[in-house]
């Protein structure tokens, strides 16, 4: 994560708007999750943490989408969506899953969300291949690692009971995985800003 937070920073500049917000998120991440390790080892407890920053995350996800989608960008489609999300968010912590417990209905939402706009991104990519070449554009890594992570993870946040009441004797090896999941990600999103000028330049 420091990784892809130094290179996002180091490229910050001329970077473009979507680019951006990515670098905010992953800063904003990097902070939360050494708040999140400090609260566990003081108070051992950091769900209250975790459940706001994942409606924060959700929201600048959609930004992200809202910049580099031209239909979004248009009607402002990612806005609504991330408004829409912080009311189903909030409604979450007040009547099912409070402050002091995984909001794992709102991550497998954000999850569903959040794959939907990447192929949807995909689809409007895929229309505009006669004046950009894919694999030189640097969103469209930026949003096949975001495809990667959240169809990897997106069934674990809809089983994540299931999982840790029902297969403790697993639950482990699962979080083990995520683990690795979130290293991919995070070196990938890095090597993507340490070739964005290269990509920018095609």
């Amino acid at each position: 994560m420091l990784f892809a937070c130094s290179l996002g920073l180091y490229r910050y500049k001329g970077s473009d708007a979507a680019s951006k917000i990515l670098t905010v998120l992953i800063c904003c991440t990097l902070v939360i999750e050494c708040a999140a390790y400090y609260l566990a080892l003081k108070y051992h407890h950091n769900l209250e943490l975790y459940s706001i920053f994942s409606i924060v995350e959700f929201n600048f996800l959609c930004l992200y989408f809202n910049n580099v989608i031209d239909v979004f960008r248009k009607k402002n489609i990612g806005v609504y969506l991330g408004i829409s999300g912080t009311v189903l968010g909030i409604l979450n912590l007040i009547f099912l899953q409070h402050l002091n417990s995984m909001n794992s209905y709102f991550l497998f939402l954000e999850g569903f969300l959040v794959i939907g706009m990447c192929l949807f991104a995909f689809f409007r990519l895929l229309l505009k291949t006669d004046y950009i070449q894919l694999y030189k554009y640097p969103h469209f890594w930026f949003i096949s690692i975001l495809v990667f992570f959240w169809c990897i993870t997106f069934l674990n946040w809809g089983l994540y009971n299931y999982i840790n009441v029902k297969l403790q004797h697993a639950a482990w090896k699962i979080n083990i995985a995520l683990l690795v999941i979130n290293d991919i990600t995070y070196v990938a999103i890095g090597l993507v800003f340490l070739l964005y000028p290269k990509m920018q330049k095609q």
